[in-house]
This record gives structure tokens, C-alpha cells and sequence, in this order.
């Protein structure tokens, strides 16, 4: 019984509803951690993207440095593939005899050492740009004649000259002194008796061609030869040769 003017006691809390008060307070407590943290640490594939991005853009600098520095050397030779045609006009002079060797002074891509392969020319490139010289050994390997076109990566006033049936050069305007110092190269090194020296889109500035074949829209075109004797430079008392596989210099041959 119940006296009269005493206070009431309090019902007793149950089990599951401390078990619920207890779930409550830890659910509450664990979605405030979560939402701290996320504001704190940001979505994670934000750090994927921003990583893969800094690896793209470091594979692409490094790509396009040996192609960039062209213009910090002494002689900025820019990176322009010959032609079909302009290949076929250096071959023309490079007659696949016994023994022939070409060598290319800044191959490129390879294509004429690879060309002058096919033709069974013994062939060698040499290339500043270590990108294109791995792509000219990809392209002997592919088209079945690398053990007759091999590439190097040398500058080219370090290559010795002397074994060589033909050497090609794609030149450059002179502003830079690059033809003159290349005539002083040939005079001053020693080169193969019977030597050729077929430069491409520029002539050598005090050589005398026997051969050339100018392309009509001068400094713009890009298909032009002029073919030299380097013995009859070294040794000036020498005439000239007469080119019997080619016409002469003439008008007709520009």
C-alpha cells in the first residue's frame, strides 16, 4: 500500500531501453567523426586524379626536352623528315657498290639509313635526339635490316668521317655558320679517298657542287641536293669529276 504524502518512486528503465539509449549515443557520436573527417580530408580519388595528371605532364616534358633544346645549342638544326622524293635524290648518287658505306650527320627519324639498307648500303646514323634514335633502331629492326642501318647518339662534329663512301647532310642556312664550319670539318679530317659529300636543302657555302638539283621554290622547298668531290677540295689541283650517273650543274637541272 501506498502511504498517504510520500513521494512517488521513479519506474525502473529497462534493459533495451538503456541497450537503445547506449546505440543511440554511439551512432550519434560516430556520424559527427565521419562528417569531421570528410571535411578535413576531402573525396580520396581527388589525390588519384591529381597524381596521374602530374605523371602525364611530367612523361610529356620529358618527351618533348630533346626536341626543345634544339633551340639552346650552338647550331639549332630543327627536326624535319625528308621526303619520298628527297630521298630518292641523295640515293641516286649513293650506287650500291661492294663494300659502300653512307653515313648519315643528324639522322632524324632514320629514314634515309634505312632506305640506303634496303638498297644494300652498309649504313650508319648519327643523331643528337635520343627519342629518334630509339625510334630509328625500332624502324631497321621492323622493316628487316638492322644489321645493315645502325644508329648512334653522338653529336656529329665528334664523327670520324674516314670510312665512309657517302655522307649525307641535311643542312642549314648559314647565318648560323654551320656549312662553314662543317667545309672546315671535310678539309681538316680525314675522309675516304673518292669520298661524296651530298648535302640536302642548303649548299656548303664556298664548295663548288658537280652535281645539283635545286628545288624551284628555293629557301621555301625542301627538295634540293648539291653533290661534291672532297678529294678535289682537299687537293684543289684535281678537276673536277663528271657525274656519269646524273646531268651536270646546269639551268636544266633546276
Amino acid at each position: 500500500s501506498v502511504r498517504m504524502g510520500a513521494k512517488p518512486s521513479a519506474p525502473k528503465e529497462s534493459e533495451a531501453m538503456k541497450a537503445w539509449k547506449i546505440s543511440s549515443e554511439h551512432l550519434e557520436k560516430y556520424n559527427l567523426e565521419a562528417q569531421a573527417d570528410k571535411k578535413t580530408s576531402g573525396p580520396k580519388w581527388g589525390k588519384y586524379v591529381l597524381g596521374g595528371c602530374g605523371v602525364v605532364i611530367s612523361g610529356i616534358v620529358l618527351g618533348a626536352l630533346p626536341f626543345l633544346t634544339v633551340a639552346l645549342r650552338k647550331h639549332p638544326l630543327p627536326y624535319v623528315p625528308a621526303t619520298k622524293k628527297q630521298i630518292d635524290m641523295v640515293l641516286k648518287h649513293c650506287p650500291a657498290s661492294a663494300g659502300a658505306k653512307l653515313v648519315d650527320l643528324g639522322s632524324g627519324d632514320g629514314r634515309v639509313v634505312v632506305e640506303a639498307a634496303r638498297r644494300g648500303i652498309r649504313a650508319k646514323g648519327y643523331e643528337i635526339n635520343s627519342w629518334l634514335v630509339l625510334y630509328s633502331m625500332f624502324d631497321a629492326w621492323r622493316s628487316g635490316v638492322r644489321r645493315m642501318a645502325t644508329f648512334h647518339r653522338k653529336n656529329l662534329w665528334y664523327v670520324d668521317l674516314s670510312e665512309f663512301d657517302y655522307i649525307v647532310l641535311f643542312g642549314a642556312k648559314d647565318h648560323t655558320s654551320f656549312m662553314n664550319e662543317m667545309e672546315d670539318k671535310i678539309l681538316n679530317h680525314p675522309t675516304k679517298e673518292g669520298a661524296r659529300l651530298i648535302a640536302c636543302r642548303f649548299p656548303l657555302s664556298s664548295f663548288e657542287p658537280y652535281y645539283e638539283d635545286v628545288d624551284p621554290r628555293g629557301d621555301q622547298g625542301i627538295d634540293s641536293v648539291w653533290v661534291y668531290d672532297i678529294d678535289a677540295h682537299k687537293n684543289v689541283d684535281i678537276e673536277l669529276p663528271k657525274d656519269t650517273s646524273s646531268s651536270p650543274s646546269s639551268s636544266a637541272a633546276r
